[in-house]
């Protein structure tokens, strides 16, 4: 009979808790409620989960910034687990924006604005893999400086869909912008086909561990780019755990 382990996120709605016990695959939590009646979230660990050892705990809900918590993971005698919360990492509270300037025609507005007119402007070729890759780029580093510095890439690794090690036709907001909030967000209707055109369609909340700015950083180990509020992500091959 495996083990339960139960997390009580606030707030409720939107949450996404996942559990990692060191050396295993992350474990994401479902909404129920405990045996009193009380809302939660409940992982179940897998049968052969080592006792004793290190877990860590992430935490996101839309409109709030992500919890990164770390401790020793104890399995109980009555089927249940706790985790005995040691280490605690914490995201910089964001910075306030600059004033705005005067309006430039060719800057700004919503991020389907910036979409269309990267896409006006390159003339990308979406039939193909790297076409939409290529726009992928054009339209993060858009987004990144005239809408959202918390607008990043999604990474991905070798044998996933993927161009220059992210995605190819989707970009992230790590934290709520102007008009938009936090979350992926697919930029590609049917990519790589002939029906291919640009779209801003949301995909799923952020998740941090999977953000990077800009494209090289997760393929040629280059430093990342520091952005306000963010600790960003460390190059894939030279990553720890916190």
């Amino acid at each position: 009979m495996p083990y339960r382990f139960t997390w009580y996120p606030t707030p409720l709605d939107g949450a996404v808790v996942t559990l990692t016990p060191d050396g295993a695959g992350p474990l994401t939590g479902s909404a129920t409620t405990d045996d009193a009646g009380r809302p939660c979230h409940t992982c179940q660990l897998p049968d052969g989960t080592a006792n004793g050892h290190g877990a860590q705990l992430d935490q996101t809900a839309p409109g709030h910034l992500p919890q990164r918590l770390r401790g020793i993971l104890y399995l109980l005698g009555d089927q249940t687990a706790a985790l005995q919360v040691d280490d605690c990492s914490l995201t910089p509270e964001p910075e306030a924006p600059a004033p705005p300037g005067p309006t430039d025609p060719t800057t700004g507005g919503s991020p389907m604005d910036i979409i269309m007119r990267v896409y006006n402007d390159t003339h990308p070729n979406l039939t193909t893999v790297e076409g939409c890759g290529r726009f992928t780029e054009d339209v993060c580093d858009a987004l990144h400086e005239q809408h959202s510095t918390m607008w990043g890439h999604v990474d991905k690794h070798e044998g996933q869909n993927q161009w220059n090690g992210h995605a190819v036709d989707a970009v992230m907001l790590l934290a709520n912008a102007p008009d938009t909030g936090a979350g992926i967000y697919d930029i590609i209707y049917s990519s790589a086909s002939p029906e291919a055109k640009p779209a801003f369609n949301y995909a799923g909340p952020p998740d941090y561990n999977l953000w990077v700015y800009p494209a090289n950083a997760a393929t040629r180990g280059a430093t990342v780019v520091m952005v306000p509020s963010l600790r960003s992500r460390v190059p894939r091959a030279t990553r720890q755990v916190f």
